[in-house]
């Protein structure tokens, strides 16, 4: 059986609540999950995030390049950019 990140968490956050310790508790996420376990720096994160009173599961969204989409819109003004400028190559 594969777990899942939100498994991981749900029990690091139930073990964490009855205050055993990130060694302990990626100890025994090694002995469950082996090859599926999260590291060690995850769990220590995981614990210290709920020790201070993290309550969601959830990671909290990160700053950096943002997700990129395709749309018509994207894809028409790629398009003009190109007519416009014949210097502008595409490389696919």
């Amino acid at each position: 059986m594969e777990f899942t990140k939100e498994n991981m968490r749900f029990y690091i956050f139930m073990r964490c609540k009855l205050g055993k310790s990130a060694k302990l508790i990626h100890g025994t996420l090694q002995a469950v999950c082996a090859d599926w376990a999260c590291s060690y720096q995850t769990v220590y994160r995981w614990v210290k995030e709920y020790n201070e009173g993290k309550e969601s599961l959830s990671d909290c969204s990160r700053p950096g390049r943002p997700k990129s989409f395709v749309n018509e819109q994207t894809i028409a003004s790629i398009k003009k950019d190109i007519d416009e400028d014949l210097h502008i190559s595409v490389r696919v």
